[in-house]
């Protein structure tokens, strides 16, 4: 299965999906996670956060789809949190979402009950 991650560190689920301006794409087999590549994107949302998006933007079917081009090819979107619009927008493209913040060696077993 190949994935998408929102990481920042490259060990962690540390992101917010909005905020991230790449995804780490993984191919998971069994146990096994291996990084295949790095894309970049323009993050989906705009803050003077770095940390957190900006609570006041509009949903932009635009904007998810220049992202969603860039993730097509993934089955699911591991993410530390997505909005309920680009969620519900991913998921009628046929991407899974998995709210998460485990280690991502550990997304094999994860369930979206990280600590």
């Amino acid at each position: 299965m190949r994935i998408a991650v929102t990481t920042t560190s490259g060990v962690k689920v540390d992101q917010h999906f909005g905020k991230a301006r790449s995804f780490s794409i993984y191919d998971v087999k069994a146990n096994d996670v291996k990084l295949i590549e790095t894309r970049m994107v323009d993050s989906y949302c705009k803050s003077n956060k770095e940390e957190m998006p900006d609570k006041d933007h509009k949903f932009s079917g635009d904007r998810l789809s220049m992202v969603y081009e860039r993730i097509k090819d993934c089955e699911k979107v591991y993410t530390l949190q997505i909005g309920e619009k680009p969620e519900a927008a991913l998921k009628a493209k046929g991407i899974k979402i998995q709210p998460c913040s485990c280690n991502i060696d550990k997304i094999p077993g994860c369930s979206g009950k990280c600590k």
